[in-house]
């Protein structure tokens, strides 16, 4: 496994993010003072925003989702991706980006120790919480991870070259993410701040709630429901670095152009020295490092996802008059704040590869909590979750007044399951979080067969139906393959079964 700790990886914001490495961080004169430790940390929030990364969170998380069709212009990898056809070969399929970044955590983790004996300056209480911050992004990355490719290595031990052999074997994904959150149940009290010196730093690195949001969101991918509330209340009660949903008319051009903004927990942030290029390449007609656009929005007309006043249909894609091809346009493009409920396409602004990418926000919390509420102790409470589902539903449906969705109307576990379901679609569409979404369901429901048919068919209307199901039949199909480069550097991997047995897929 390569080191990813050099002198390249800096992040331009504000504050900490201003700190840059001036030396290979794995060298044996790095190591010395607090300010070490600071670079080697910014290297690490750094290593999420490499365009290696970023595209497998928009891969992984989207593009095998039913939000998203092929787009104008795309490479073999997405075509592959984007027809039901995932192999071994596919490049999305090489975990190694992400990997980086874990060891990148590890080795800070390591090295701080060291220093903090050594440095005067550099305080207990200051150690304690950079290892949260550390241990926090190494758990997001593994849950990225596991979501993707279900069993997958595990080490909290750093590689600093190439020559050192990296042969782990898989630990089940389940299994991996209950070490992870006893882990992380141990730190959430090592932050010695609940806010930092720049709105930055504090939408831009890790916080306590950021902490409690990861765990609240792994508690309900591992179905443990009452947890997840817990820790979802947390967040919501905690007065501390308080959160707000933005406003109907705002909320777009804040959230997913300008950033920052007073709802989000965790979110990458870019400006003009460290662009966001990926999300133009997938997303946009234009920007990005080459004139791509890899990916389109599946047309929502022929489904009734959206009421007629959901703003969010308008923010998020654009839908040209007859044209069968439909560009995305969130954090693409964003709408102007308004009074008006009325939305022109006058009414957007491109971006300039500066926009974020949220990871968590107000939001999450709220349709996290609903999911649980609605699937715990078998038949849920249907009445505290519409609240939550409410907030945002009201917010996108600003003409509807408050209070539009009626308890009447989902007055089983079953409609209130699909309410929060569609909710999420709706909300976090092209978020990079649908795709996980569906496993989640089969996952918890056990109904493969009728998420695949209801939902994930519906992207491959051009395809032979039949061949297609072959392919998504069982839910290892859904993960993703361990790549072929991979099982030869590390004799220890098992491939996913489906892949290893399957007669659709070139070995």
């Amino acid at each position: 496994m390569r080191s990813i700790l050099h002198s390249s990886f800096f992040i331009s914001c504000s504050d900490f993010f201003d700190i840059k490495p001036q030396t290979e961080l794995v060298s044996d004169d790095f190591w010395q003072t607090k300010s070490d430790v600071e670079s080697a940390v910014a290297a690490c929030y750094r290593g999420l925003e490499e365009p290696d990364v970023m595209e497998r969170l928009i891969a992984w998380g989207e593009m095998r989702s039913d939000n998203v069709l092929l787009g104008q212009s795309y490479n073999d990898n997405v075509y592959y991706m984007l027809t039901a056809n995932v192999d071994a070969n596919n490049g999305y399929a090489q975990w190694g980006p992400m990997y980086q970044v874990i060891n990148c955590c590890n080795t800070v983790l390591e090295q701080m120790p060291a220093v903090q004996r050594q440095d005067p300056d550099f305080k207990t209480g200051e150690l304690r919480a950079f290892e949260a911050e550390m241990k926090t992004l190494r758990a997001l990355c593994y849950f990225y991870l596991v979501r993707t490719f279900k069993d997958v290595p595990f080490t909290t031990q750093s590689y600093s070259d190439d020559t050192r052999p990296f042969q782990l074997p898989q630990t089940d994904g389940d299994v991996l993410l209950s070490e992870l959150l006893t882990e992380l149940d141990g730190i959430e009290n090592n932050f010695a701040k609940s806010v930092y010196s720049s709105n930055a730093s504090t939408k831009g690195r890790v916080t306590q709630k950021m902490l409690w949001t990861l765990m609240a969101d792994m508690n309900l991918w591992l179905g443990r429901y009452d947890r997840c509330i817990e820790l979802c209340q947390r967040v919501l009660q905690t007065p501390l670095n308080p959160l707000q949903l933005e406003s109907a008319g705002r909320y777009n051009q804040q959230v997913f152009g300008q950033g920052l903004s007073q709802e989000t927990i965790f979110e990458l942030v870019f400006d003009s020295y460290t662009p966001n290029y990926v999300v133009n390449e997938m997303y946009g007609m234009s920007g990005g490092r080459s004139s791509t656009n890899q990916l389109s929005a599946l047309d929502w007309r022929n489904y009734t996802l959206f009421d007629g006043s959901d703003v969010r249909q308008h923010d998020f894609m654009f839908r040209n008059a007859g044209g069968a091809f439909i560009p995305i346009r969130k954090y693409v493009a964003y709408r102007r704040e308004s009074t008006s409920t009325q939305v022109a396409a006058a009414d957007y602004v491109t971006n300039q590869n500066t926009q974020p990418w949220i990871v968590y926000r107000l939001a999450d919390v709220y349709l996290m909590m609903a999911e649980a509420l609605v699937e715990r102790n078998g038949s849920g409470d249907l009445e505290q979750a519409i609240q939550m589902v409410g907030y945002t539903y009201d917010r996108a449906n600003p003409s509807r007044g408050t209070g539009s969705l009626s308890p009447a109307s989902y007055n089983s576990q079953e409609l209130m399951r699909d309410l929060v379901f569609d909710e999420r679609q709706r909300e976090f569409m092209f978020e990079g979080k649908r795709y996980f979404d569906l496993l989640r369901r089969i996952r918890h429901t056990d109904d493969l067969s009728n998420v695949v048919s209801t939902y994930l068919l519906r992207k491959y209307e051009s395809l032979d139906q039949a061949t297609v199901l072959t392919r998504l039949n069982t839910l290892n199909a859904l993960y993703m393959p361990i790549h072929r480069d991979e099982l030869k550097v590390n004799k220890l991997l098992k491939q996913n079964p489906f892949y290893d047995t399957s007669s659709d897929i070139v070995k």
